[in-house]
This record gives C-alpha cells, structure tokens and sequence, in this order.
C-alpha cells in the first residue's frame, strides 16, 4: 500500500461529516516482490485468488495506516470512498472489494469501494476519476471498469501495455533506487532508473519505453497563459513529419533528457520504424503540441518545480503549415483541452442528462491524478472585496470560461522532482548513481497534496490544492510544501 497516490476530500457541513475520496492507487497491487500472477499471456495478470493474497500482504504490512481509516470511517457521518485505479483495479473483483470493507470495519453506508470506476456528488457537479483512462494513456484498460480478461474459464485482470512495459524494470531496479517510484511523474523515474543503472543498451524495449516516455505528456506543469482565446493553436505539417521518418522521436526529446541516449540508440539500430507507422495524425499532434510547450517554457527560463529545469537545451519545434506560422499561433494546449473535454463528455455520460434529473447539475469540477503532477496555481482571477486573491488551480478546456475546472491532486505520497534531485546532487557532491542509491522515501519532506473543496449550496467553489505537511511543530493543511 503507498498511501494513495492521489486524494481528495470534499468537505460537508458538520464536524464529522466528511467526505473522503481516495481517488485510486490506494492499494499497490500491480507491484510485487513475489513471483505471482505470472501466465503465458502477458497481458494476463492476476486472477481473483491471486489478488485476494497481494491485498492480504498489504494490509498486514500498513495496520496502522488501515487502522486510522478504520477510525474516520467510523466517527459521525463519515464516509470512505476509494475509487480503483490502475494500480489497485483488483478492487473491482468482489471478494477484493469486500475484503477491503471488512478490513476497515466498515458497511456499504460508510466505506464504498467504487465499482463503477468513479464517484460523483449527490448533485454531479463534482466527478473523481483516478484517471488511467483519459486518451490513450499507458495504463488504459479496454473494458474499464470491468477489466478482466477470461481463459479457460479463470478471469484475470488485464495487463495494459504501460504495466506489461515497466513493472518489471521498477520491481528490478527499486531494490537499488529506492526513490525511483517517488519521482513526481512516472515517466520521469523511469528515466531515472534507466540512467543511473548504467544500462548501455536496452534492446528491443526501447520502442515501448520510448512509447511509454512520449505519451506520459504531464500537462500540468506548464503556466497557461490567460489569453482570452485570441492566440490560437498552430497546424503541424504532418506530411513533413511524416517525411523524417523515426528521427522525429528521437528529436521530440530534449537533449539533457535521460532517455535521449536510447532512443538514439534506438533509432540507429532501426527498432523505432514501427512505433513512427504506428502513429496517427492526433498522435503526431499531441506530441508536437507538448514538444512547443516544452520549447516555450525554457525559451521563456519559466521556473517549474516538476519535470523539467527551464535551464535546459530548448527542444525544436516541429514544423508548421506556412499560413499558421508566427506569434498568432502559439497556443500549444489544443491536445490537453481536447482530451479533458472528450473525458468530460464521457462522465457527463455516465451520470446522464442533467436537464433530464431535476436534482442534477452539469459537471463543475473534474479531479484526477494519475499523472501523479499536482495542478499548481496557474492564474490569478482577481481580488475580492475582502483583499483576498482569487486563484485558480487547474484550468478550464473551454478556452475562456472557468469552468468545468479540471484539477489532478497529485500523489498521497511523499515525491521529489528532477530539479529537486539535481539540487540535492550539486549540494552533496554526488553522481546521479550514488544520490538514488542512498536517498529513501523517508528523505523526502513529508507533504501530501490535496484537492479541497469547501462546502456549497448552488455550484462548488473553485477547488484549491492544499499540502498536508509535517513541518517540526506538527502535521498541519498549508497552501505549500515549505
């Protein structure tokens, strides 16, 4: 069990009245040290028995922290609700389920495993997702949230391609590189991993690596700026693109990123001319729309405490269709927006026509987390009468509105940034190598983050990321992590 990668709480009127949406991951179950779940198929994993011994050894390893769920849920009002995510979608077996209501002495008023993959208000307004579906995204199941696969009449549950890809190298190298998987994004441990190890060649993984590393995409940390929807987004000449062949995906990396070497590598030995055919135009788009983001935030030395030091060499653009060439045409989140705005019209879906439920309003606030990269404050709305700024965290895919306001929370869990790590190599004098193998994820500040949302009676307010932090006078909510 990490405690959950990503949460949320909605806070109800009433001292024990609350809320608590543990927003997927709660439970690592796709990670092991056992030699389970192993089928001929490998997009086979586990089956329900298999899954029912990881969660035992899990909850035996965290009690304390599955006893303090156990207080909440039982005090007043309160309610648990853990959403599965990628990590933890055993939970939709439901004997895994149950074995989770059991441990934590709760009932199907106060602890409520979600098996339909989300949890919404009374109202809709507010939807929680962990968020491993959105686009095409690594850890995508194709029948979410039924993602079981059947054989021989056993069901397991299926391996997406991301975990097929990476569990494997993060079970083998987290022995050596204890942090690796505290790394605010995924992808970016990954590199690490790889880097530090001082694995020359990897092979026939370096297209689905290379795959795994290009669509992470974490979005969240670029500042968007408030333009009114006057700049638009420029059209990448894809037959130009196309032309380059697999030097495109080599060359969408910047040049102090970790994993360059291998795609090189990759590229030189010719194992990248399948994933290059592979991709479809919204694919080259997307990828062409994250490398300008890229390029504008260290042209502009924007300083982001996520993945990338704005110090860095700046990424080349890719090349543009002549008529939308120019400073017109420099709104490079067309790929975010689209794909926050197709997830919003499927949960719109699954909670149906709010104009046919009198009870029931549109979708105000989206919160999810998977990428793990806590939305930070982006834009800066104004100041009430009170003095007090108004802040918004996350962002709007409706260019020009503030809502619905889509937000990620994060992981439950304490992280570290690359530019984090790099400070901390230059100020103990250490190679890449040496700083992961000593650093453990008790070195890292304990700071978890949150999506808030205060009570409402007509629409939510906008959510605010909060930090439950641990500085020496005692646990306390704060705006930040220092």
């Amino acid at each position: 069990m990490r405690s959950s990668r990503s949460f949320f709480k909605r806070w109800t009127l009433g001292d024990s009245a609350n809320d608590l949406v543990l927003n997927g991951d709660t439970f690592e179950l796709w990670e092991t040290v056992e030699d389970d779940c192993r089928y001929p198929d490998p997009s086979h994993g586990c089956t329900e028995a298999d899954a029912l011994a990881r969660l035992a050894r899990v909850l035996s390893a965290h009690e304390t922290a599955i006893s303090g769920l156990a207080r909440f849920a039982a005090s007043g009002s309160n309610r648990v609700m853990i959403i599965p995510g990628d990590h933890d979608a055993a939970l939709l077996f439901p004997s895994v389920a149950q074995r989770v209501v059991e441990a934590l002495a709760g009932s199907a008023e106060t602890v409520d495993v979600r098996s339909s993959g989300y949890w919404a208000s009374a109202d809709g307004q507010i939807y929680a997702e962990h968020g491993h579906q959105i686009s095409q995204r690594a850890n995508r199941f194709a029948a979410w949230p039924s993602p079981f696969l059947e054989d021989g009449g056993r069901e397991h549950l299926e391996r997406p391609w991301g975990e097929q890809t990476v569990a494997a190298f993060y079970v083998e190298q987290e022995a050596r590189f204890p942090v690796i998987d505290n790394v605010a994004d995924r992808g970016a441990g990954l590199r690490y991993g790889l880097s530090a190890s001082g694995i020359a060649d990897i092979g026939d993984r370096a297209e689905a690596f290379l795959r795994y590393v290009l669509f992470r995409m974490p979005w969240s940390q670029f500042r968007v700026d408030l333009d009114a929807g006057d700049v638009q987004p420029p059209r990448w000449d894809v037959a130009a693109i196309r032309a380059q062949g697999p030097t495109f995906l080599s060359e969408s990396l910047p040049d102090d990123d970790q994993f360059k070497r291998f795609a090189v590598a990759g590229l030189e030995a010719g194992r990248l001319a399948e994933l290059m055919s592979e991709l479809t135009a919204p694919d080259i788009t997307a990828i062409c729309d994250y490398r300008a983001a890229v390029r504008r935030s260290r042209r502009r030395f924007e300083r982001i405490l996520t993945q990338l030091d704005p110090q860095g060499p700046v990424v080349a653009e890719c090349p543009r269709e002549p008529e939308t060439r120019g400073a017109a045409f420099d709104y490079f989140w067309r790929t975010r927006d689209a794909e926050f705005a197709r997830q919003l019209e499927l949960a719109q879906q699954r909670l149906g026509d709010p104009n046919r439920r009198p009870e029931a309003r549109p979708i105000g606030v989206f919160v999810h987390g998977h990428t793990h990269l806590a939305d930070w404050r982006q834009r800066i709305l104004g100041v009430t009468s009170q003095g007090e700024t108004v802040i918004l965290d996350g962002f709007s895919p409706v260019r020009g509105a503030l809502a619905p306001v889509v937000v990620n929370g994060g992981a439950w869990q304490r992280t570290v940034t690359p530019v984090q790590l790099e400070a901390l190599k230059q100020a103990h004098m250490l190679t890449e190598t040496e700083l992961l193998e000593m650093l453990q994820p008790e070195h890292l500040a304990p700071c978890y983050s949150v999506v808030q949302i205060e009570p409402y009676t007509e629409t939510p307010g906008l959510p605010v990321i909060r930090y439950w932090r641990h500085p020496p006078e005692g646990w306390e909510m704060a705006a930040a992590c220092d």
